[in-house]
């Protein structure tokens, strides 16, 4: 039956599309579009696999570089000859 859905897709302007689509996931445009989860931080729409939207990204980058280098200096560190890389 044509017409039995609305599409549910938010453009960025916060409104909703509403065309009638024959499938639940979204009408022709929207059906494949990716899905957005809001930033872990300010909530808005984010389609990033981390959950950070582009202004709060950077934070979770520098946490995941201060974790490798622990990870390095616990198996590489000075007691195994070698100096370690948060000093």
């Amino acid at each position: 039956m044509i017409g039995e859905y609305t599409c549910p897709f938010y453009h960025n302007s916060g409104k909703v599309c509403g065309k009638t689509c024959m499938r639940p996931e979204g009408c022709s445009y929207h059906w494949k579009a990716k899905i957005r989860t809001p930033c872990i931080e300010c909530c808005k729409p984010t389609g990033s696999t981390s959950g950070h939207c582009p202004l709060h990204i950077r934070g979770y980058y520098v946490v995941q570089y201060y974790n490798r280098l622990r990870i390095w200096s616990y198996f590489c560190g000075p007691e195994n000859g070698k100096e370690s890389a948060l000093d």
